[in-house]
């Protein structure tokens, strides 16, 4: 059931994701206000992670307002304030991150929180891109921490998708259209 013009971007790491949305949210904005909402953790002692940061935060322009949430209850309480960015176009990288912050939780939390999330996003009028990490595409976890997150992030984002008008899967620098290129499951994710 599509709502808004919401978008969903998805790949694997490394594949363009990010700068893809960072494009598109461009065009689909015109002259609306941009809000960047990042998800990871600042992890101020990872170099590794904080130049990946640098990376994200030298391509986006100065204009964009940056909004930080590392939880889905955060975010889906910032996506309601209408005082922090209710008339924004707004970029959302990305929901592996929300995932990743939730992984204590047991699994009826888990669903009642991506059920508060996806209605506080599927009642939103102005568009979310979405960038999704894809991750489990043959390799299965050695832990079963890492099979929570594989699975939960899987279903995050196939529940995302249901609720967007487009869908695309970008990998090595390219990106394909999902929503005209394929059929969507009539299957609960």
């Amino acid at each position: 059931m599509v709502v808004a013009k919401h978008l969903l971007i998805t790949g694997p790491s490394r594949g363009g994701k990010s700068e893809w949305a960072e494009q598109r949210i461009v065009e689909i904005a015109g002259s609306e206000a941009i809000s960047y909402l990042a998800t990871g953790p600042i992890l101020p002692d990872d170099q590794a992670w904080q130049q990946r940061l640098d990376r994200h935060r030298q391509r986006r322009p100065k204009h964009w307002r940056l909004l930080e949430a590392s939880s889905i209850s955060a975010v889906s309480d910032l996506l309601q304030d209408s005082s922090v960015c209710q008339g924004d176009v707004l970029l959302l990288d990305s929901l592996g991150g929300l995932v990743a912050s939730s992984l204590e939780f047991e699994e009826q939390r888990w669903v009642e929180l991506v059920g508060q999330f996806l209605a506080v996003l599927a009642s939103r009028q102005q568009p979310v891109v979405l960038v999704a990490e894809e991750v489990g595409w043959g390799v299965v976890p050695p832990t079963a921490i890492g099979g929570r997150f594989r699975d939960r992030n899987g279903s995050l984002t196939r529940q995302c998708e249901q609720i967007c008008s487009e869908s695309w899967l970008v990998t090595a620098g390219r990106a394909l259209p999902l929503h005209q290129l394929a059929q969507r499951l009539n299957t609960a994710p």
